[in-house]
């Protein structure tokens, strides 16, 4: 009987967890969540690079469309996304994951390409998505 009522008395007053064993699990669970976070933002600059590259690969679809039911005659440079709106071609004028307008330039072995400024907003720099 005795036995009985010490496993009672050690279920009632030490049933919780000690306040240092919740600081580390709360701990452990601060630096796993910062390492996801960490390994998570190299990743969305590269998705983001992915998306430009889809966006890119599409506009240069819609364009050769356009050039196709226009009798091969490419849209103009300057408003080539809103000629392709006009067209039908697009829903509305497209920008890179960054927040710039794709350009379309003239020239190369396709005669015409598009790219995206990249994420310093700037065209003629190495991180261009061409």
């Amino acid at each position: 009987m005795k036995t009985k009522n010490l496993r009672n008395h050690r279920l009632a007053h030490g049933a919780g967890f000690t306040l240092i064993e919740i600081m580390l699990v709360v701990g452990i669970i601060t630096v796993l969540m910062g390492s996801a976070i960490f390994m998570l933002t190299g990743n969305l600059e590269f998705a983001k690079e992915q998306r430009a590259r889809g966006d890119l690969q599409a506009l240069t679809t819609q364009t050769r469309l356009y050039e196709m039911k226009n009798g091969g005659v490419l849209p103009t440079a300057g408003d080539a996304q809103a000629k392709l709106k006009a067209a039908g071609l697009i829903a509305q004028p497209i920008t890179d994951p960054w927040g710039n307008e794709y350009k379309m330039t003239f020239g190369g072995p396709r005669g015409f390409s598009w790219s995206s400024a990249g994420p310093d907003r700037q065209f003629g720099n190495a991180d261009d998505v061409k």
